[in-house]
């Protein structure tokens, strides 16, 4: 194994990778190319700003919009998801029940420009897209100074 200079480890040979691969030792810079949409449990999150805000999109298909729970404390913005599913069938008496948990939750804390009471958010096509706006006296501080 060679270190690239930012105390990381790359396998000298080919050999040497797949080693890495199936002990477990693969090298973390790698598991952002092979990370699905939900790692560890958390759906994959994008942060845009544009002159008037931030748009945070938050990557979470096959959920009910009713099944999200959104809010601020203080200056921390929650995303959060619960579902719990049952196969339950009738007229049969149940020693054992089978059932499936799916939940996450995302937190993020806001910078001061951040308009807490004008946050809104929609729910499309698998993404929830959140949107922040900025104050408006911090849109008007922002303006262009022309030199002469």
């Amino acid at each position: 194994m060679r270190n690239n200079g930012k105390n990381q480890l790359f396998p000298a040979t080919l050999n040497g990778l797949m080693e890495n691969l199936f002990s477990g030792n693969f090298p973390a810079h790698f598991d952002d190319h092979f990370q699905k949409e939900w790692s560890n449990g958390k759906p994959a999150v994008n942060i845009t700003e544009s002159e008037t805000g931030y748009e945070l999109s938050l990557v979470a298909p096959g959920i009910s919009r009713e099944d999200f729970k959104m809010n601020v404390n203080g200056k921390v913005l929650s995303i959060a998801f619960e579902k719990k599913e049952t196969q339950k069938e009738e007229g049969k008496k149940w020693l054992r029940e089978e059932f499936s948990t799916r939940s996450f939750k995302r937190s993020f804390t806001l910078s001061d420009v951040v308009d807490i009471d004008m946050i809104s958010a929609k729910y499309d096509a698998g993404i929830l897209k959140v949107n922040l706006p900025k104050k408006e006296n911090v849109i008007a501080a922002n303006k262009e100074i022309a030199i002469s």
